[in-house]
């Protein structure tokens, strides 16, 4: 078993994604990808994989300057830059989910023409998240820049073996690296806007829950399962937790409408985004590590949940699940399970027994069917966007512009697999 400098199980999939590290040049992009082989399952110590289902996701980003007109005036504003570096993120592995390094497309336009396909990719951000950065240089009179992106995935169904992972238990020593990251403060968890972080709400239920025993005088797996018991009991669904976007000539949002947990513990009401930022951080402040997947949903026609085709159709396919950590320290095995906890609310209002298993707790039979785009709603680092947090960022020189409209539109495909058969009709859903 392979482990990096501070002591982190590599797997054959981050073995192979780091060797893809570096710049791509890409001649396009085509409306579906047909990759090589397509990738194994996740190593995983707890999870069993079944029913793949092989994605391609685009993604555009528009980023406009500020244009204002009326009767009396006419006020457009208009770029300049030195340099530009523009990123985007990109998925190497989940729970549930192989991302595809080498399948990767990025076309970065700018004044409606082509600009470059080539970038870089940069890793080392909280929660083995990794990003690519397009990057421009002395920029003049522009008013608008787009990436158009695109990846490939292949996703799983999910079952947890219960009796395994019930056997971690605390790490007497420190996580692994990847793991121990996700203890930082998130955008939309613990931090919202330019506030400081704040986790007084959440330590103050964790502290009501816990009845005031250290949180790790529970096994990893029983307390993982109480709590997202307690959350999904405490907190209503409201709202799709969705910004729309400025233009009106065609679909898109500007990003994501966060209140953070701390607001969200307080009133009781949140969006879908809301509850699994709760989850978050409700792990993470009783010691247990914890991401979030951001992604987008297809249909699955043989789902039994209330999703019809429509309600999956660009922005509103997107969707957020909580996975953590369980690592035995002894044996190097190591886990990330899936948790979503707004399908967990929409098929019970009430935590089902302890001692039984729960649907969307580690067993998960849509998530072959869920597209992961992210594991931070806004890149952790000094980037910059605008409105509302829409999972990309661009660092600018001398300045970036003080105003400017984002906007995001999606599309999802089902990737033809090897023979040119696929496993269900392709085609765009957007």
């Amino acid at each position: 078993m392979l482990r990096d400098e501070r002591g982190s199980v590599l797997s054959r999939h981050a073995l192979s994604a780091i060797v893809a590290a570096a710049a791509l040049i890409v001649p396009g992009l085509p409306a579906e990808a047909s990759g090589p082989e397509r990738p194994d399952p996740p190593e995983n110590a707890v999870l069993s994989y079944t029913e793949p289902q092989d994605w391609t996701a685009r993604v555009q980003v528009d980023i406009t300057a500020y244009q204002r007109s009326d009767q009396f005036r006419a006020e457009v504003h208009r770029w300049t830059f030195d340099t530009m570096a523009l990123i985007f993120p990109l998925i190497r592995e989940t729970s549930a989910s192989v991302g595809e390094p080498d399948a990767v497309k990025g076309l970065l336009r700018v004044g409606g023409r082509d600009y470059t396909s080539r970038f870089k990719v940069i890793d080392g951000y909280p929660g083995g998240a990794v990003y690519g950065r397009w990057d421009a240089r002395e920029l003049a009179d522009v008013g608008e820049i787009s990436l158009v992106f695109q990846s490939s995935v292949r996703s799983w169904e999910t079952k947890i073996d219960e009796a395994a992972a019930m056997k971690f238990r605390w790490p007497k020593g420190d996580w692994p690296t990847e793991a121990r990251s996700t203890f930082d403060p998130m955008f939309g968890v613990e931090i919202i806007g330019d506030a400081p972080a704040r986790t007084a709400a959440i330590d103050r239920v964790l502290k009501k829950w816990t009845g005031g025993k250290d949180p790790k005088s529970i096994a990893p797996y029983t307390l993982a399962k109480y709590l997202a018991g307690r959350v999904i009991e405490l907190v209503q669904p409201v709202g799709r937790g969705l910004q729309g976007g400025r233009s009106r000539t065609r679909r898109g949002f500007e990003g994501f409408r966060l209140q953070g947990a701390e607001r969200t513990i307080n009133s009781g009401r949140g969006s879908p985004f809301d509850i699994a930022a709760v989850l978050a951080g409700v792990y993470r402040r009783a010691g247990l590590p914890a991401r979030i997947v951001i992604g987008l949903r297809e249909f699955d026609e043989y789902d039994t949940n209330d999703a019809q085709r429509d309600d999956l159709r660009g922005e509103n396919a997107l969707h957020a699940y909580v996975e953590f950590f369980l690592y035995d320290e002894k044996t190097g095995d190591q886990a990330w399970v899936p948790v979503d906890p707004v399908l967990m609310r929409k098929d019970s209002s009430r935590a089902r027994p302890l001692d039984r298993p729960w649907k969307y707790f580690g067993t998960h039979d849509q998530l072959d069917y869920f597209i992961p785009l992210a594991f931070h709603f806004h890149p952790p680092t000094t980037v910059r966007a605008y409105g509302s947090p829409g999972l990309w960022g661009w660092f600018i020189t001398p300045a970036p512009p003080a105003v400017a409209f984002q906007q995001l539109t999606f599309a999802t495909y089902n990737t033809p697999v090897r023979g040119g058969e696929s496993r269900r009709d392709a085609g765009p859903h957007d």
